[in-house]
C-alpha cells in the first residue's frame, strides 16, 4: 500500500469513527424527542430486536428488577406514555466504537409531573449499541438514577 493510499485509508477510518458517534448521539436524542412526544412505536424502532432497558433508582425503589426485551415488551413498557411521563434530558456524551457493536455513557437531567406535582433527578445511561440493517440500535439501555424527587425540595 503506498503512503497516500495508506493515508486515505486512515482519514475513511476516522470519518467512519465520527459519522459513527454523531449517529449514536442522534440516536439517543430521538429517544428522549420521542419519549417527550409519547410516540411509543418510534421509541420501540429504536432498539434491536432483542433490545433491552434497564432502570435503577436509589434505594432500590422502582422496577430495577424488570428488565423489558424484546419489541414486544418493550412496546408494552412504553405504551402508557402521556404529558406526565418521565422526561429524559441528555448530555455528555462518551462513546467508543468497535466495529458494528459500541458502548455509551451520557448524563441526564429527569423532569417529571406526578400528581401534579414536579419532580427532579438526575444520573446517567450506560448504553450498549448495535448496529442492525446499516442503523445503530440499542442492544442495551441502562439508566442509574442517583437523586430523585420533589422540585420543591431540591437536592435535600
Amino acid at each position: 500500500m503506498s503512503e497516500i493510499e495508506s493515508r486515505l485509508a486512515e482519514v475513511e477510518r476516522r470519518v467512519r469513527d465520527v459519522a459513527d458517534r454523531e449517529e449514536i448521539r442522534e440516536l439517543t436524542a430521538r429517544y428522549c424527542q420521542n419519549i417527550a412526544l409519547g410516540d411509543t412505536e418510534a421509541i420501540v424502532a429504536l432498539f434491536a430486536s432483542d433490545g433491552s432497558i434497564v432502570t435503577h433508582f436509589p434505594g432500590g425503589s422502582g422496577q430495577s428488577d424488570v428488565v423489558p426485551t424484546g419489541t414486544a415488551e418493550l412496546r408494552e413498557t412504553y405504551s402508557d406514555l402521556d404529558e406526565t411521563a418521565l422526561k429524559p434530558f441528555i448530555h455528555n456524551h462518551v462513546i467508543e466504537v468497535d466495529g458494528d457493536t459500541a458502548r455509551g455513557f451520557c448524563s441526564v437531567d429527569l423532569r417529571l409531573v406526578q400528581d401534579g406535582q414536579p419532580y427532579t433527578g438526575a444520573g446517567h445511561y450506560e448504553d450498549a449499541y448495535r448496529r442492525v440493517d446499516g442503523q445503530w440500535k440499542f442492544q442495551r439501555r441502562e439508566l442509574f438514577v442517583f437523586h430523585w424527587g420533589p422540585w420543591s425540595k431540591g437536592w435535600d
